[in-house]
């Protein structure tokens, strides 16, 4: 080998040492990566070392949605305005006669009407009480609702006055009977002729009435 080509080699030589220590130091190589992908460079706040600010989640959104529906309207109590009232005979036995009270809905609208009507003999031209108004008798029933043309009855029993002596009586003609519907402050007429006790601490009971019900007693 020559002079100058031992020269050539121990320079090449130097360079290669030289270069490989400048990549280990990572002074002057140039960064790669092989089979990945490049690393996402440093967010601000990365690079400046601040904190970032705390993520605050939206507001939730509140609805109000009707949950309670409307309440449905109730159905009004039958006035005496609605009502035709009559007084029908059933039968008799055992010193009893058996009436049925029937009321009808003589108006256009529905109505509900529940419970017992007051019921008591009149008579002479001002219409006076005769004696004590009628027994309610058993329990107040559930309501009946009537539409136009609809009917509820009850069952009225009217012990005969012979059932009595006169004295402790006291009879006195009847021209018909005062009807209260249930829950009215107003009365109804209907004629019923007849004789009833006047004695209103009569040891007994003259008229006695049971809860409506409804339809017909026929």
């Amino acid at each position: 080998m020559t002079r100058k080509r031992i020269i050539l080699a121990a320079t090449a030589a130097l360079l290669t040492v030289g270069l490989s220590a400048c990549e280990e130091d990572g002074a002057t190589s140039s960064s790669r990566v092989v089979g990945g992908s490049s690393p996402e460079p440093p967010t601000h706040s990365e690079a400046t070392g601040s904190t970032p600010a705390a993520e605050v989640p939206p507001p939730a959104e509140t609805t109000t949605s009707k949950t309670e529906a409307d309440p449905a309207p109730q159905t009004r109590l039958c006035e005496v305005g609605d009502l035709a009232a009559t007084v029908e005979y059933v039968d008799a036995g055992a010193g009893t006669v058996h009436h049925a009270l029937r009321f009808t809905n003589s108006g256009s609208s529905t109505c509900e009407i529940q419970g017992f009507a007051g019921v008591s003999y009149v008579g002479g031209d001002d219409g006076h009480q005769i004696g004590r108004p009628a027994y309610r008798e058993g329990s107040k029933g559930p309501a009946v609702i009537l539409q136009p043309g609809g009917q509820a009855w009850a069952p009225l029993a009217a012990p005969r006055t012979e059932n009595y002596d006169s004295a402790t009586c006291r009879p006195e003609e009847a021209r018909g009977l005062r009807i209260y519907p249930p829950q009215e402050y107003d009365s109804m007429f209907v004629p019923l002729t007849g004789t009833a006790c006047a004695n209103p601490d009569l040891p007994g009971e003259q008229l006695k009435i049971k809860t409506l019900q409804p339809g017909s007693p026929y």
